[in-house]
């Protein structure tokens, strides 16, 4: 085995670092093996070349040589804070964290430390513990653009949906180009959480309160038929509570799902049901369900304002691309309004549910209208004036 005097080694070293900010990894490696293998290699040398391994998805390389660099310098924080990394990324999590940890008993103050522990810590569904890993990379690195996004995706799984809007707000002031963030903070935005507000109706995301009435609505059979006929109507009031609690401290994008009761402005007595369901966020697309048990209330044109704040919630704040609606083939007061409002039939569905009362077979007709559709409809920009006081087919 070759030796080399100190200064040179030194300098190689600070070549290959050098090689290793500017990207040109493959230099840096040769430097870095030419050390590797000379007498009494240099820690420096065996972690640098453990990271270009690791960066090249050379795993296995990389870790051979962090362990070697750890075997003669266990108690170095940053090496064991970059052989975490590579354990987090490689999918041991258990070892990840207890690198981490090894490294912060040293007094390391590393944010990527935390940040990586607390990645492991959310992996395990230990959320708390993972905000708090989180919220200590933050306080050694308040730009730290990533931490910011990662502690909002942890509070909005442990529903502090307001906070983690405002986790992501943060990382995208650091980092305008973040995508992910971007991504989350439409994912998680607390506007899904209030309510819809038109000059005669309020449209409130279902609580527990409304248990009793949606009940109602489940044991209504003539309404039901043309509504849903497969939700479970002999469901109690206290396990519909139960389920509506449930569901409660979910965000929407997490249900795939969100469900109001429609309201009359007024007196906001409860008049019929209404959602957005089966949203698939990726495509950005969703299924729009409404429903007015009582005839007088569907003629005062309440499902058609309800309808117009909707479509203002789904195209204007969701953007969403694409809104569906799937209706039973004998219901011709739906489907008259569907293509009033500007749906149109994209399929027909023959004989492709089982009526669980009659045990007939059932067609189902698809429609579905585009947001570009959407923007082009001058009927809606019509009604909407007339009902809501302003034009939900633009862009406010």
């Amino acid at each position: 085995m070759s030796t080399t005097p100190s200064s040179s080694v030194t300098e190689q070293l600070q070549q290959a670092f050098r090689y290793l900010q500017e990207g040109q990894l493959a230099q840096a490696e040769q430097l870095c093996r030419q050390l590797c293998v000379i007498e009494s290699a240099p820690v420096d040398a065996l972690q640098l070349l453990a990271v270009i391994y690791a960066q090249t998805q050379r795993s296995a390389l990389a870790d051979q040589y962090f362990l070697r660099a750890l075997a003669l310098a266990p108690e170095r924080a940053d090496i064991l804070g970059n052989y975490a990394n590579l354990l987090w990324e490689t999918g041991r999590i258990e070892a990840t964290i207890e690198y981490c940890q090894r490294a912060i008993t040293l007094k390391s103050q590393r944010p990527e430390v935390f940040n990586t522990l607390g990645n492991a810590w959310f992996r395990l569904g230990r959320f708390k513990d993972a905000e708090a890993s989180y919220r200590q990379a933050l306080h050694f690195q308040a730009d730290y653009s990533e931490a910011h996004n990662n502690l909002g995706q942890t509070l909005a799984s442990l529903h502090d949906y307001r906070a983690a809007e405002q986790c992501f707000r943060n990382a995208l002031a650091i980092q305008p180009d973040f995508i992910l963030a971007a991504e989350n903070l439409k994912l998680y935005a607390t506007h899904w959480l209030e309510p819809l507000v038109g000059r005669h109706l309020l449209l409130r995301r279902y609580g527990v309160e409304d248990a009793a009435y949606i009940k109602a609505c489940y044991q209504n059979q003539a309404f039901m038929q043309q509504y849903n006929r497969f939700l479970a109507r002999t469901i109690s009031e206290e396990a519909l509570s139960e389920k509506l609690a449930e569901d409660q401290v979910l965000h929407p994008s997490q249900l795939k799902a969100v469900n109001w009761t429609i309201r009359s402005g007024d007196s906001e007595q409860a008049i019929g049901i209404a959602g957005l369901v089966d949203i698939q966020w990726l495509h950005r697309r969703a299924e729009f369900v409404i429903g007015i048990p009582d005839s007088a209330d569907r003629r005062a044109g309440s499902g058609l304002e309800a309808t117009l704040l909707i479509m203002d919630f789904a195209f204007n704040r969701l953007r969403l691309n694409k809104l569906m609606t799937i209706v039973y083939a004998d219901n011709d007061a739906s489907l008259n309004n569907n293509h009033a409002l500007g749906f149109r039939q994209e399929s027909l569905l023959k004989q492709h549910l089982r009526d669980p009362d009659t045990k007939g077979y059932i067609d189902l007709v698809g429609n579905a209208l585009t947001e570009a559709e959407f923007r082009q409809k001058a009927r809606l920009a019509k009604l909407s004036r007339r009902l809501l006081g302003r034009d939900v087919t633009q862009l406010a």
